[in-house]
């Protein structure tokens, strides 16, 4: 069976999608599948699914819940289980997709670059759009923004791999697109005019640098980093610079320590 959080929560079967229900029943399978093999507390599970919102009859209602994803599940092997320390899901955790995401980014980290640009590709293709759609709760909106941002993070090591591996024209227009979402971005700005400016287009590259420096300014008050100004400082010398080290620590926050190292144009 295949387990899907990166994006709506589903799951799948030999046979087809399975009836997981409504999304409070889908919101107890979310938390279930977000820390598999582990022992959920009643007590913990319900403040997950409804947070402040916890209903009276919290318990009784998770127990039917419970018992309804028990028996969807029935089919494919993954389990749902009664301890003492409470309610586990036992699955094999590469048939979750997260889990499996988190895998390959992992194996990149450490890969040589053409084998870990393949993995990211494999890791940003298990991502369908914003995860845990349909499903919220406080814990599950903490959780869906710091999956959010290990996605921006796997995106940006693709992109910094990219560019050392000369695929600079196959990465425009995803690089674009990615800056255009998130313009205040300084990474993602850097991958985009150091792509633009390796694709023949230095004006566009300069021109995207004052775009950014605007909107920085209007929007948080601040000028460019130490990072972005220098490669706009290449890319006017018409020495371009290389990008490397985007990363996240383990909090899920990004730290963008790229470096820049001057090379050909």
């Amino acid at each position: 069976m295949e387990l899907r959080v990166l994006g709506a929560v589903r799951a799948r079967s030999e046979s087809g999608p399975v009836n997981l229900g409504h999304a409070r029943q889908r919101s107890v399978l979310a938390v279930l599948l977000i820390e598999p093999n582990e022992p959920h507390p009643i007590n913990q599970l319900a403040d997950r699914v409804w947070g402040n919102a916890l209903p009276h009859t919290a318990h009784n209602t998770l127990y039917g819940y419970l018992h309804r994803l028990r028996r969807a599940l029935t089919t494919d092997g993954p389990r749902i289980v009664r301890t003492s320390g409470g309610y586990t899901l036992e699955v094999d955790e590469m048939a979750v997709d997260l889990h499996r995401f988190r895998s390959l980014v992992r194996r990149a980290r450490t890969a040589e670059d053409e084998q870990a640009f393949a993995l990211l590709d494999d890791a940003l293709d298990l991502c369908r759009g914003s995860a845990l759609t349909g499903v919220d709760s406080p814990w599950l909106d903490q959780v869906r923004h710091i999956l959010e941002r290990e996605r921006t993070s796997a995106g940006l090591h693709r992109n910094d791999l990219g560019l050392r591996l000369g695929r600079h024209h196959a990465l425009l227009a995803e690089v674009s697109a990615q800056a255009e979402a998130d313009p205040l971005d300084e990474c993602l700005a850097g991958q985009l005019m150091l792509t633009l400016y390796r694709c023949g287009r230095q004006a566009e590259a300069l021109l995207h640098y004052q775009r950014v420096r605007r909107a920085l300014a209007d929007e948080l008050g601040v000028v460019p980093g130490p990072q972005l100004r220098q490669v706009h400082q290449q890319i006017l010398g018409g020495r371009p610079a290389s990008v490397a080290g985007v990363h996240r620590a383990t909090t899920g926050e990004r730290s963008c320590s790229t470096s820049f190292t001057t090379v050909a144009g």
